[in-house]
């Protein structure tokens, strides 16, 4: 495999493993996201054993890292209005990803992007 090859296996690696971890959240089972954390772990780590000084077709690869990104931004999304959702239901029982409480927040528009 050449450099390239390895660079863009592990970002391919990462877009799928968030686009299930999206699609987990979708279902709103928690069994379900834990499992699809387990690829997005294993991908992010394949990506930082790359070595980047190799890269040469930077205009390929920031067309699929703004893909990526956007997953991680959609994931994101489902994740603050799951956690939103559930403030809601049961105010006072959650936990912001620094671990402190979470504090009720007005809930605005939810908006996510994508690529068409």
């Amino acid at each position: 495999m050449t450099p390239r090859d390895l660079i863009e296996d592990a970002i391919e690696k990462v877009h799928a493993a968030l686009t299930g971890l999206a699609k987990a959240l979708e279902t709103g089972d928690a069994d379900t996201v834990l499992a699809a954390e387990q690829p997005l772990v294993e991908a992010a780590t394949a990506l930082t054993g790359i070595d980047r000084a190799v890269l040469t077709d930077a205009v390929h690869l920031r067309a699929r890292l703004l893909e990526t990104r956007l997953a991680l931004e959609r994931c994101r999304t489902l994740g603050d209005a799951s956690a939103d959702m559930l403030d809601a239901l049961y105010p006072n029982s959650g936990y912001e990803r620094s671990g402190g409480r979470r504090r009720l927040r007005p809930i605005g528009a939810r908006t996510v992007n994508s690529q068409v």
